[in-house]
């Protein structure tokens, strides 16, 4: 696998009004054996560390690390480090639909089950970059990294989703950048989560807030019958993407999880030719659980019988992501 010097990622991001290359900021980065470590650095102030449309995938993810090392947290003021952070998060990163700032951020990363986020000492990029273009036409990027808090300690998995930004949405930032929408850490939101992640107190949940759980599901459903459209395994590459840390199959290439829906107890999924759509009665009740079932009844041509496809889905980061499905004949 080939890792470009962290040192230089960090310095990417870093260009002064002039276009001059500015130093890395004081978290500085080294690279050992495709392992990004921190090493003491002199303070460097991070005003100039902002997104670009230059940055590539994983400039973007080591130049918002950087910011959130804990070096930089309180470095030169209070909270700064989570200030610049903000900047990198699309605005459709549930955070930045809050209206979070630096300090609701910081509360929100130190939460037990995403503080390795900002405790990192090491991290690492496994495989590769996985580019997919979704229903409405907006390109998307999916990067695995572990990180840990020293040599002794474990490595934490955590899979992020950046967006390619379109729209205008001000002056921090330009049409055609990566950004940030989401990071996908091995635990499902808590209620701390979905109450800071919470902003309409309505029956139902706006589509501009978060994406209902059948919508999820139907997504998945209809991007495994055409497995190969738009390009070969596109369906592989939706259904992998949209499943949860705790699911196994996040983990698999879209090869090999093209190969389990051979399978014939799985082979309904990419074979149906009949779904029964059913009106989509996401309340705001299931969006405070962070839990949702799903259930989907599909027919082959040839069958009289209806199979239901059952989906199990909790919230990460304010997306739903499916754990597990089973199927009923």
């Amino acid at each position: 696998m080939c890792v470009l010097p962290a040192v230089a990622l960090a310095a990417a991001a870093l260009v002064g009004p002039l276009g001059a290359w500015q130093s890395p900021p004081r978290a500085a980065i080294q690279r050992r054996n495709s392992v990004f470590m921190v090493e003491p650095a002199k303070i460097v102030p991070m005003e100039s560390l902002n997104p670009l449309p230059t940055l590539e995938v994983r400039e973007v993810i080591s130049s918002m690390m950087a910011a959130l090392h804990r070096s930089n947290w309180d470095s030169p003021t209070p909270l700064y480090g989570f200030e610049v952070a903000l900047r990198f998060l699309a605005p459709t990163h549930a955070a930045k639909m809050r209206g979070a700032k630096a300090g609701g951020f910081a509360r929100y990363l130190q939460q037990p089950h995403k503080f390795s986020q900002i405790n990192w000492n090491e991290y690492r990029f496994e495989g590769d970059v996985v580019y997919l273009t979704n229903d409405d036409g907006l390109e998307e990027a999916y990067q695995m990294c572990s990180m840990r808090a020293s040599p002794e300690k474990d490595w934490m998995t955590a899979r992020w989703k950046l967006v390619k930004v379109i729209g205008d949405y001000g002056s921090t930032v330009t049409p055609g950048q990566w950004m940030v929408e989401a990071v996908y850490s091995g635990e499902p939101d808590t209620p701390e989560d979905i109450d800071f992640l919470r902003q309409h107190t309505q029956d139902t949940v706006e589509d501009s807030l978060v994406v209902s759980p059948r919508a999820v599901v139907l997504d998945i459903m209809r991007a495994l019958r055409d497995m190969d459209e738009p390009y070969p395994l596109h369906g592989a590459v939706v259904a992998t993407r949209k499943c949860s840390p705790r699911n196994r199959a996040s983990e698999l290439s879209p090869q090999v999880f093209a190969k389990y829906l051979e399978d014939p107890w799985y082979s309904i999924l990419v074979e149906w030719d009949e779904l029964q759509e059913e009106e989509d009665d996401f309340m705001l009740d299931d969006y405070l659980k962070g839990q949702a079932e799903v259930e989907v009844l599909v027919r082959r041509e040839e069958e009289d019988s209806l199979t239901m496809v059952s989906w199990d889905l909790s919230l990460y980061d304010g997306q739903w992501l499916v754990n597990s499905l089973n199927i009923i004949s």
